[in-house]
Formats: structure tokens, sequence, C-alpha cells
């Protein structure tokens, strides 16, 4: 029995996980496809509402408030742990042996940071560039060579 290699290959905005490849078949291989997306919004939009203005603790004053942090990234944080999620689920249930990550930078950073340890276990390899724009064979092509590269 062959293991069940999955591929997951994301950027902040969008995912593709492929299920049920065969690394070690050369040739045409049409796996099942999961596609997630996000529609990016830009900082303007996510900040259209103003954060508000808060009191002074000494006197009459007020002042405005400022974002904390990057609106956009956050964003990117949240889709990040929502693939996460279904990646954990899969991985309870047992559907997959063998996961490849690919993934730009820091999107492969949140993935780690955010995957059960189960689904880590389960991980055979990390490749910190972005694939998920690439048509499948090209995809399955590349995390071929990178992974038996000689």
């Amino acid at each position: 029995m062959t293991a069940t290699t999955w591929i997951l290959a994301a950027d902040g905005n969008q995912a593709r996980l492929l299920k049920g490849v065969n690394l070690l078949k050369e040739g045409q291989q049409s796996p099942e496809q999961e596609v997630f997306r996000w529609e990016p919004k830009k900082a303007q939009d996510i900040m259209a509402d103003k954060p508000g203005r808060s009191h002074s603790s000494v006197g009459p004053g007020r002042s405005s408030m400022e974002y904390s942090s990057d609106p956009v990234r956050e964003e990117q944080q949240k889709f990040t742990a929502e693939i996460a999620g279904r990646i954990d689920d899969y991985a309870a249930e047992g559907a997959f042996d063998r996961l490849v990550l690919c993934a730009a930078p820091q999107t492969l950073g949140d993935l780690r940071g955010r995957l059960s340890d189960k689904a880590r276990a389960l991980t055979v390899v990390e490749i910190d560039k972005n694939f998920s724009n690439l048509p499948t064979e090209k995809l399955i092509a590349s995390v071929r060579s990178i992974m038996f590269e000689t």
C-alpha cells in the first residue's frame, strides 16, 4: 500500500490542496483539489472605520487612537489559521499519511505556528516558495524535483 501524499500550495491570499498525489509516478495526474480563497482588501478598506478616541487619564483631553498592527497582515493570518484548521481536521481523520507544504515564506511561518502536532509530524518537506499559481502538473513536478534532487 502506498502512502497518501497531499500537497498544500499557499500564499497569504489563496491555497490549493492536492489530495492523493503520487510523487513517484511521472506523467499526467488529476488529484482531487480543494481550493481556498481570501479576497484581499486594502488597508484603507479594512480601516474605513476610524479606531476611535480615548479620554486622557489626566485632564479633560481626548486623543485619537491608532491601529496597533497591520490589518492586512491580520487578515492573512486569519486566512492561514483557517487553512491550518482544515489540515488539522484532515490529519485527525487520518485522511493523509504525508503532507508537503509549499508556501510563500511568511505564510509558511504562519502555517508552522498554527498546525497541530499531528499535522506537523506528517509533514515530510517544507518548501519556502509560492507555488500557489502553478498549474497542477508543474506544481507536482516542482515538488518532485525538490524532494528527489540528486
